[in-house]
């Protein structure tokens, strides 16, 4: 019995110091090109296990920005938002795109330090901003755009 209680203590100890992480979510709208404002909106819904962003109208040149607090205590490693998008060309190939997830190989898809995923629209579909280098000192970042999925019509 004592041993048991040993062991549950060291894990509830585990498990509370482990440290939360903070979380960024960037989606922008960079949809140019065309000559009505209307038709560059992006209309965005995202969503959390915890959280639902609710449908967000995004002009042409905006951008939406979450910040949030990351589960990061085994076995809960759980945050992670999901959102659909629905443009004048379309909607994403996959009606659901996974935005931010704390799995390792994901948040490496982000780019440097991986607590920041950046997405992009454009005319053409739909991109992850994948940071390559941060400079804080001077607030520059370099960056390549991936495109992940063009836009479609599916409705």
């Amino acid at each position: 019995m004592g041993c048991s209680f040993f062991v549950a203590a060291v894990l509830v100890a585990a498990l509370l110091s482990a440290p939360a992480m903070a979380g960024r979510l960037e989606l922008r709208n960079e949809i140019s090109g065309v000559s009505s404002v209307r038709k560059t909106k992006l209309a965005v819904r995202c969503w959390s296990n915890e959280d639902d962003l609710e449908w967000n109208m995004v002009k042409p040149n905006e951008s939406r920005i979450w910040k949030f607090t990351t589960m990061n205590m085994w076995p809960f490693k759980k945050t992670e938002f999901r959102c659909m998008f629905r443009s004048a060309f379309g909607t994403t190939s996959d009606d659901v795109v996974t935005v931010f997830s704390v799995e390792g190989g994901f948040r490496k898809q982000c780019g440097v330090g991986g607590n920041e995923c950046i997405w992009v629209a454009k005319r053409d579909g739909f991109y992850l901003r994948k940071i390559l280098k941060d400079d804080d000192r001077h607030g520059h970042k370099k960056f390549v755009d991936v495109l992940k999925s063009k836009w479609v019509w599916k409705w």
